[in-house]
This record gives C-alpha cells, structure tokens and sequence, in this order.
C-alpha cells in the first residue's frame, strides 16, 4: 500500500511537471522576445528548437523577461536535473537546461538546437540531387550535383528519386580509437546513392565544416563542493579513451583546473601561449585523427566557390594520405582569457597540402563545465 502511494504521488508530480513545463514552452513561443530569437516548438517534451543558434545566456535573458522575478537556473549538459536518463523531462548530453518555479510550479526546459549551417547544406545537396534523378547532366542546375555525379561517373538519367537516400540524420556515433581505424561509410554517409548495383557513400561538408569528431565530456575535470574546479582523480578511468588521448599528449589535469578557475576569476598566472609536446607516439596519433574520419566514403568538401572538393577514402591508405605525416605537437592551457584546452599538430597531406589538426576541450554552451572533446581540421 505504501509502495503504491509513493508511486500515485510520483505519477502526479512528474504530470504537474509535464503540464508547467509545457504551459512555459507556449508562453515563451508566443512572447515578442521567443519570436524575435526564432524559437520554436518540439515535438520532445521540455524542448524548445533553437535554430537560430542562440547561446544560453540570451536564452537566459529571454526566460527572465517572460517570467520577472523568477529565480532561473542554467545547467550545461549532464549536471544538476539535466540528466540523459532524467523523467518526464529529459535532459540531455548536448544542450543545457533551465529551471525555474513560476505560479503553476516547476518547470524544466531544454534549448535544443536546430539546423546548424553544415545540417541545412547537406539538405540542400540531397534535394537538389534527389530532383536531378532522371534528368541529363547538362539539365542539372546544381553545380555541386553536376560535379559530383561527373567525379563518380554516375548518368542521372538512369537514376529514380528512391536511389538517392538522405542518410545525415541517423545515428553516426563511433568510438574514436589510438589502435585502429575502421570502415564507417555507411554509418557516417549523408548521402548514399544507389548506382549499377553499387552503392556510394558520400560524407558532405559545407565550406565551414572542418570538424570531424565531437566526443562526450571529460568526467574527472569537475567542480568541488566549494565549486572550485578540480581534478577528480576517482574518476579518471570511466572513459578510457579520454584518459588515453590525455595521456597521450601529457596534458597535465591540474593544470587544465588552475586554468578554468583562473578563467573564471579573470585573474592568474597561467600562460596564454603554446607549449611543444615531446614524446608523443605519432602512430597511435594518426590512429586517434584517423578513427574520427573513418574510410569507406568519398569525402566531398564544399569550396568558396560553391565547388566541390572531392576525394576518395575507401581504405586506410587512402586515409593515411588524406591525414598526412603528422609532427610538432603543441598545448595551451585555459587561462585567465581563455576556458579552452587546446591541442594541435601541424601535418603534410598528400591530398590537402599543410595542414593542421586541432583537438579543442572545452565548454561550448557558454559555461566553463562539463568539458567535452572536438576534433577538427584547419582545411
């Protein structure tokens, strides 16, 4: 009976936290403020689409201006009720969260985002390569398109709209690895077009795109009681691969804490300035960059004059010539002007000529915590 009565009272809780919430999220859409920054609804409950990219401190703004006198927590992914696995709201690992209490109780809310410039190109592409199916390739008014199906000796004409199949919106999530590297191109493909019994994985990138890894937060850079940032030696083993990439590069943890607590006092000692790494294993390096690229796709890579850039990474030589010989491995610690952990290494490319891997940890929802991992590339 007790059990019961604990359950029934749950039942309601998490209901009144459903109805608050979804009472909030309609104010906020109908405010001027909600209008003016783009917002929009979700289907998800808690959610609000961002697509125009405001960042949470404006949306901050906006919840205060809707609800005066409201007392607004902000929590980055992962901390306080911004949990994954969080009911009947549910947080999230990407995007940060607000709470607050208005008149009808507690409400929840999770700034999603919506398409970033690279999601809207690869949709662009698909429909314009979806509408050339069955036209000649001089009717093709796409000059990408015309391209790309020239570069892979594909006759438009004897393409149905079903051949071509978006393929950008799956779950494209992989281990990155300092040991291997693996065929991925169905799984990262944005778009696959079926031709002469094959199939053709293409991985897009608009002229910004140069990232190609974005990895979960590190767990042993957090905030102590005191909210201090420390070093939490406890958990430096829960994600192997992030203590593997720190140790791989000597990142000194304690250091990267001075730093984030100097960022946040505005004040310190930490130098702003890059520092060589010596003794880094340059194999299991190009393995770590080569595992966030994959093999098994054309890689095509939009350029300023609206071209394509086009190459195939079938196999790992192909890849190997892609990444290049990698050398001169150097850090910059956060500091009192910066909350980044930055790591690069310059390299030779067969394929891209110098060029520069970057491996940023940091914030990117306008907080100094969680830290979370992107890797990307200065072509």
């Amino acid at each position: 009976m007790i059990k019961l009565k604990s359950l029934l009272i749950e039942m309601i809780m998490e209901g009144s936290l459903t109805s608050n919430t979804t009472k909030a999220i309609s104010k906020i859409l109908d405010s001027p403020e909600g209008k003016a920054a783009g917002l929009t609804p979700m289907s998800t409950k808690g959610r609000i689409a961002n697509p125009e990219k405001i960042d949470s401190n404006q949306f901050l703004d906006i919840v205060n201006k809707v609800f005066p006198n409201t007392d607004v927590s902000l929590f980055g992914p992962l901390q306080g009720p911004n949990q994954a696995d969080s009911k009947p709201i549910k947080g999230s690992s990407k995007y940060s969260m607000v709470q607050f209490t208005t008149d009808d109780g507690e409400v929840r809310i999770v700034l999603a985002g919506g398409k970033n410039e690279g999601e809207q190109y690869e949709d662009d592409l698909f429909n314009a390569a979806k509408s050339s199916a069955g036209k000649s390739i001089d009717e093709i008014e796409n000059k990408a398109i015309q391209q790309l199906f020239q570069y892979l000796k594909i006759n438009p004409e004897e393409l149905k709209p079903e051949d071509i199949i978006s393929t950008g919106k799956k779950d494209t999530k992989r281990p990155i690895s300092l040991d291997k590297v693996e065929n991925v191109g169905s799984k990262i493909s944005d778009i696959t077009i079926k031709y002469g019994g094959k199939e053709y994985y293409i991985s897009l990138k608009n002229v910004k795109g140069s990232g190609f890894f974005n990895g979960g937060v590190i767990p042993f850079i957090v905030y102590d009681k005191d909210k201090k940032v420390v070093f939490d030696k406890s958990k430096y083993n829960i994600r192997p691969i992030i203590k593997d990439i720190f140790e791989l590069f000597n990142v000194d943890s304690d250091k990267v804490a001075q730093g984030l607590n100097e960022y946040i006092a505005k004040e310190g000692d930490m130098p702003n300035t890059w520092e060589s790494i010596s003794g880094v294993d340059l194999k299991k390096l190009s393995n770590l960059i080569g595992s966030g690229y994959g093999y098994g796709y054309y890689y095509a890579r939009e350029k300023s004059d609206g071209n394509l850039f086009i190459t195939p990474i079938m196999t790992e030589k192909d890849l190997e010539k892609f990444i290049g010989t990698l050398s001169n491995p150097q850090i910059k610690y956060p500091n009192k002007s910066a909350k980044i952990l930055y790591i690069k290494v310059d390299a030779k490319s067969e394929l891209l000529g110098d060029i520069s891997y970057n491996i940023n940890i940091r914030n990117a929802s306008g907080l100094v915590l969680p830290l979370s991992l992107k890797m990307k590339s200065s072509k």
